[in-house]
């Protein structure tokens, strides 16, 4: 395992000087994330009998190799773009440059949102909550809340046609979740350009973040939390006096923000009804969520011809679309949802996860992994240029939004496969469909532009 693991952090070190020492590039982040999970399992590998398959390797090296080169690609090519459209820019003086620059910094200018708006989401969103709880406590008659809660999440993420929510629960909490990144986005905006903080902003993110643990999900919750975080990275990257130096910061707001967040989860699992799977020590039980996929991935590809024959194709890679496509096209699914059969070694626990390359494999084999990680690491980087090419916007922009979606999804790659579960699903695309309306909404004009359009 010490060699896998020394080559996932080469592979992170690569990404990091390839991409200017971005700390948000794509490409530093999955990488990243694999690297820290390879680390944690490195520390685990005695007690879990972990020695990779050279097919295991030849995934994870080959897979992060991969995503690393096409974003660089890519990266080169948006960059010779930029050098040709600066190029047409000679005939512009310094000077002037610069008054134009401090101009468009002057022009920066509170987003003001009348009272009455923003209580009617906060009453939106909070009436929405009850109604969850109503719901919930329907489906899991006689059960306490987080019981029912368990139950329903069981329920959800198993079966395709389970004993789940009202659709209506899912609309009100797609409205949530989009309100959670749009109103984080003004939070994250106002104290870097103003130094401030707006309770209101702060009250709806909270609020965005109860309604996913009402669903049962931790996840959604560090979605949240890795979404404000690169708000604040690339408001604050914006800035005159940004300068790399700026990434230590960064990286320790991350360490610290980390290690609270990771020794609450084993709390959070305990009230969301989910103690039955933790492990002796918090230690152990972070290493089912951390470490342990690497190990899963491995039993998985030691025990399993791949692909796996006789599923619907794509059932596990885009397991949050199918479903609608069956409904659009008229074909059947199976009831089963995600086939992810808890592990263990020796009597110890190891969870169901088998990092983002378990999809792949289980759909289309290894072929599935060398392809479709160029798409991720292609979609990916398309949008990180995009953001980084948005100067002093005015609104919400969309660009970042939806980056700030995909940053959580590479980030948790080593976890799961996040990126077309995430993505990939009618319910990111309500979620898009509700911030362009509440861009309309809170602004009244519409979708403004920045100085770039987004």
């Amino acid at each position: 395992m010490l060699p896998l693991a020394f080559t996932l952090v080469l592979i992170l070190i690569l990404a990091y000087f390839l991409n200017n020492r971005e700390l948000m590039s794509p490409a530093v982040l999955y990488s990243g994330a694999f690297a820290f999970s390879g680390l944690w399992a490195l520390a685990y590998a005695g007690k879990w009998f972990l020695e990779p398959s050279s097919l295991t390797v030849l995934v994870l090296v080959g897979g992060g190799l991969e995503f690393v080169f096409v974003a660089w690609a890519i990266h080169i090519f948006f960059g010779s773009l930029r050098s040709r459209q600066m190029a047409n820019e000679v005939n512009l003086d310094y000077s002037s440059s610069d008054a134009q620059a401090d101009t468009k910094e002057d022009k920066i200018e509170p987003l003001t949102v009348a009272p009455w708006k923003m209580a009617f989401v906060i009453f939106v969103i909070f009436v929405g909550i009850m109604y969850t709880i109503y719901s919930i406590k329907k489906i899991g008659t006689g059960m306490s809340l987080r019981d029912a809660i368990y139950y329903v999440r069981v329920q959800t993420i198993f079966t395709v046609n389970g004993n789940t929510l009202p659709r209506t629960v899912s609309i009100i909490r797609n409205f949530s979740i989009s309100c959670g990144f749009f109103f984080g986005y003004l939070l994250a905006r106002e104290r870097v350009y103003f130094h401030k903080w707006s309770i209101s902003n702060l009250i709806i993110v909270l609020l965005a973040i109860v309604t996913t643990l009402l669903m049962g999900d931790r996840t959604e919750m560090i979605i949240f939390l890795i979404a404000i975080f690169c708000y604040f990275y690339f408001l604050s990257r914006s800035q005159k006096n940004w300068s790399r130096p700026n990434n230590k910061k960064f990286i320790l707001g991350v360490v610290a923000v980390g290690v609270v967040v990771l020794l609450a989860f084993p709390e959070i699992a305990k009230l969301l009804g989910r103690e039955s799977d933790a492990g002796s020590n918090s230690l152990d039980y972070l290493s089912v969520y951390i470490g342990a996929e690497i190990k899963n991935l491995d039993s998985f590809l030691r025990n399993t011809t791949i692909p796996v024959f006789g599923s619907v194709w794509g059932s596990q890679t885009f397991v949050n679309i199918l479903p609608w496509f069956a409904k659009l096209f008229n074909f059947t699914l199976p009831a089963e949802g995600l086939n992810l059969p808890f592990q263990s070694v020796n009597g110890v626990y190891l969870g169901n996860v088998y990092t983002t390359y378990y999809a792949y494999l289980y759909d289309f084999g290894i072929w599935g992994v060398f392809t479709l990680v160029p798409v991720m690491a292609g979609i990916s980087q398309v949008f990180f240029e995009r953001v980084l090419a948005t100067r002093n916007p005015n609104h919400v922009p969309y660009s970042i939004l939806i980056y700030s979606n995909i940053v959580s999804a590479l980030v948790l790659s080593f976890f799961s496969n996040k990126f077309f579960e995430q993505i990939f699903a009618r319910s990111f695309i309500l979620v898009m469909i509700f911030w362009v309306f509440l861009n309309f909404f809170i602004f009244e004009t519409g979708i403004r532009q920045s100085r770039t359009r987004d």
